[in-house]
């Protein structure tokens, strides 16, 4: 019998992650249960302000490809989208390309946060230089360290960042996931596969609220696997046990590789 890997990513980053995993169809089925959803407004003041003062900014930094998404919304009709320099995270750069049509000036060798913030400071790009990040705010959810961790280390290296809330995270409906809860307690899961600390976080809170605070034992007969050390981090701080990391997480292709390469 194929194992079977429950994936947590949102909507619309499952696709692809579903995508990658259809060339290994003949080795493991996959369960598609998002833990997160994330939207953005159609009236963000944040996000029109900066789309009005674009030129104060060296880098606008896109982390997420939801977050490409809503500058995309609300920066298409602007002239000013080619006279800026655009950052995203691993593949999140061919989209940046794709929907707004702007090519970054380098992409990050780490493909993670901390990894853009390594590449400004090794280009010289620091005190003085002014940065726009675009992140989500966080409704009725636990924010992951990701996102403040990377603003810290931009203003230890004397950046000017400014943190804009371009779209919402929260998470999915607690009857949805329950769903994936009540299959790895009948044991119809061999790996959960993480992709962002905002699924971890939603996974933990929603688990805690449904069977209790000790409920996270129900993982001790199932690998956990998470998309790269962040998140991997992220699951560690709140106490949940991670067994499986991919050495390399520029892509979902690398993740989905590594996890046949170590299944069971």
């Amino acid at each position: 019998m194929k194992p079977t890997i429950l994936i947590t990513a949102p909507q619309h980053y499952s696709s692809r992650l579903e995508a990658s995993f259809k060339r290994y169809q003949d080795q493991v089925s996959v369960v598609h249960i998002p833990m997160v959803q994330s939207t953005f407004a159609t009236n963000n003041k944040q996000m029109q302000e900066l789309c009005t003062h674009l030129h104060e900014y060296d880098f606008v930094v896109c982390l997420s490809r939801k977050a490409i998404d809503a500058m995309h919304y609300y920066g298409h009709n602007h002239d000013d989208l080619t006279q800026t320099q655009f950052l995203a995270i691993g593949k999140d750069n061919d989209y940046l390309q794709d929907k707004l049509g702007v090519t970054p000036p380098f992409i990050a060798e780490e493909s993670s946060p901390l990894g853009i913030a390594q590449a400004l400071e090794a280009r010289g790009f620091t005190k003085g230089c002014r940065i726009a990040a675009l992140s989500p705010a966080f409704v009725d959810l636990e924010e992951p360290q990701t996102v403040p961790v990377f603003i810290k280390r931009l203003k230890e290296l004397n950046i000017d960042v400014q943190r804009i809330d371009a779209y919402v995270n929260m998470a999915s409906e607690l009857s949805e996931r329950k769903k994936a809860y009540d299959l790895i307690i009948d044991q119809q899961i061999s790996t959960v596969v993480f992709t962002s600390g905002s699924e971890v976080v939603a996974f933990k809170e929603g688990l805690e609220e449904v069977y209790g605070t000790d409920a996270d034992s129900v993982l001790e007969l199932i690998d956990v696997a998470c998309m790269g050390p962040y998140t991997a981090a992220q699951a560690r701080l709140i106490g949940l046990k991670v067994d499986k990391i991919p050495t390399k997480f520029h892509s979902f292709d690398d993740l989905t590789a590594y996890l046949i390469a170590s299944k069971p």
